[in-house]
């Protein structure tokens, strides 16, 4: 009896510790990993000076990059379509098996 008595006592000491930091947190406010920008900066708006270096960035990346679906549907798609196939193909053949395999060998 002694040993469940301490077993209560421990899980309701972890349940109030556990409870306690979680307040702790919640009641502590919003904490970051990085610090908060200056007022001078949170209000300014973006330039176009400053927007047209990250413009021209964008469309020459996106403009240089060969599409996506050119040779993936050949490389990687088909074969992996065809995978998936087989393999559900012969789960269902090996389903059959094991259950005519049960037919013949009731118990």
């Amino acid at each position: 009896m002694a040993v469940l008595r301490s077993r209560s006592v421990l899980s309701g000491l972890a349940v109030a510790i556990v409870a306690t930091f979680v307040v702790a947190q919640l009641v502590s406010g919003p904490s970051a990993f990085v610090a908060q920008p200056p007022a001078s900066v949170k209000g300014a708006a973006v330039t176009a000076e400053q927007a047209a270096p990250a413009v021209l960035g964008a469309a020459a990346g996106l403009l240089s990059v060969e599409p996506a679906q050119a040779s993936l549907l050949y490389d990687e798609i088909l074969p992996v379509s065809y995978g998936v196939a087989f393999a559900t193909i012969w789960g269902i053949v090996l389903g059959f098996v094991l259950l005519r395999l049960q037919e013949a060998f009731p118990e």
